[in-house]
Parts: structure tokens; sequence; C-alpha cells
């Protein structure tokens, strides 16, 4: 498991501890100095790609074998298990050391009526995830992600006026489509969404977007994880919960909890729903 963490010094803990921090958006938002970091421990599905490591992979965008002869591939081997992979999705294929049997996160208690919706990709191999990590390092533009780190940083917003600004900064994504351009891939999102979990910097080959500050990485974080949701299905704690645990990723002591990122994931949502009418 690889575990990166940040320091924190012991008098802003205390002042944390005096004024308390509270999930809601209609609460406050710790302020936090540049000094703050996301504090995060994740674990790899399978071994993963160098983080930042811009550029699709050399295998992007080939297709299929076509040496196939036509014929049957007939029945399985005298040493198989004869169970095929059940990962979710059509045509996926286990992940190396677990051919035949149940992915990792069918053992980590999701709900199984929690609807999910295009966040159902999050059950990807972790290769696709991989892949999908490389093509959006490769495609993706700043400007709209450095501005929500600019709005998230900015001392001079209280909680409610920086989520006024994201939600205006999202429907201006839709206005403007040549400044403002978010991404839309559900399995990119996701992809992102776990880069910058892991240290709070996300490094593209447009440039590197860091948002190791408390109040940063929570709003990337809820970015990453709206702009993947569906316009019409609600985010909440069991959302941002059942996504954690499928990915491995684990929040440590400081970091956005599930319940913040999901508030503010809902209404990053409702913004992108509101600007399609």
């Amino acid at each position: 498991m690889k575990t990166i963490k940040f320091k924190v010094r012991a008098t802003a803990i205390a002042v944390a501890a005096a004024l308390g921090i509270v999930a809601g958006i209609s609460s406050t938002v710790p302020e936090l100095s540049a000094g703050w970091s996301l504090v995060a421990s994740a674990q790899a599905a399978e071994g993963g790609t160098a983080k930042g490591a811009g550029g699709p992979t050399g295998d992007h965008g080939k297709k299929g074998s076509a040496s196939g002869s036509g014929q049957g591939q007939g029945g399985p081997s005298a040493d198989s298990d004869a169970k095929g992979p059940k990962y979710g999705g059509g045509g996926s294929q286990p992940a190396p050391g677990t051919q035949g049997g149940a992915p990792v996160w069918a053992k980590e208690g999701v709900p199984s009526d929690l609807e999910l919706g295009r966040l159902s990709v999050v059950r990807a191999p972790a290769q696709v995830l991989e892949r999908q990590l490389a093509e959006a390092l490769a495609t993706m533009t700043l400007p709209f992600y450095n501005k929500v780190i600019e709005i998230a940083n900015n001392a001079a917003l209280d909680p409610a006026q920086k989520l006024e600004a994201l939600k205006a900064l999202v429907k201006e994504s839709f206005v403007d489509g040549t400044t403002f351009v978010r991404v839309d891939s559900p399995l990119q999102n996701l992809a992102l969404y776990k880069d910058v979990f892991v240290d709070g910097t996300i490094t593209a080959t447009a440039g590197t977007l860091t948002a190791t500050s408390y109040n940063a990485a929570l709003m990337m974080m809820a970015v990453f994880i709206g702009s993947a949701s569906d316009k019409t299905l609600t985010i909440t704690q069991a959302t941002v919960d059942a996504i954690n645990k499928i990915m491995l990723l684990t929040p440590a002591a400081g970091a956005p909890t599930a319940a913040e990122v999901s508030n503010w994931a809902e209404e990053v949502r409702k913004a992108i729903a509101d600007a399609h009418g």
C-alpha cells in the first residue's frame, strides 16, 4: 500500500479541533493555509502506472488481434476452473491474479442496491483506468482546473461564496467551450479523482495542477466525482464511500471525508444538470 503523508503543524490541529470541522455545505469549510495539505493513502489494485506519466500508453488506440482463424475457442483446459471474469461491464478482462474469482471490491461491503449510474465504470480493471488516466493527462486543458484551485485557495471568499463561484464556473464551461473545458468521460474523471486523491497533484502534458491545500483537494475531488456522475442521480456519502472502496482508497486523518466530498460533488452535479437545462 502506497501511503502519502503531508506534514500538519500541531498548532493548526489544535485550532481546527477548537473550531470543529463540519461536513455539510452549509457549515464552515476550514480555511487552511498553504502549509496544510491533503493526507491520504492509496493502494493500487494491480501494478500501477507511474504517477504523472503523460501521454497515452503504447497500446492506446490499438484494436484487438485479427489473427483468429474463425474457429471456436473450444472448452476450458484441464487446469481451468471454467469460470469467466466477474468484473462489471461487458467483455472486460480480470486483472492479473484474479482470473476466475471475484474482484477485490466484491468483498469490501459495497451495498448491492446502491445505484452508481455512470460511476459504475469504476469497477473496470485497474489497467483500464490507467489507460484512461494517460489519455486524460495527454489531452486535458488546465484553465478550468486552475480556476477551481484559485477559488479554493482564495482566503477572501467564505465557503458559501466559494461554492457559488464553483457552480458558476461549471456552468460557464458549457457557455465557453474553448477556455474553460472540463473532462466529461466518466472513466477519465474517476482516474483523475484517484490521481489527485493520492498526493494532491496532477501532472498533465499541459502542466501541473497542485491541489495540496485542504480546500483545493476537496473541490477538485468534487469536480471529478460530479463530472463523472449522471446528471439526474443524487451523489451521497454512500456513493463516494463505494468509489473509495472499489478503488482501494483510504482517506487519512485530516483529508476531506467522503461526506464532505459528496456534498460538494452533489452541488457540481446539480450545476451540470442546470446547465444542460
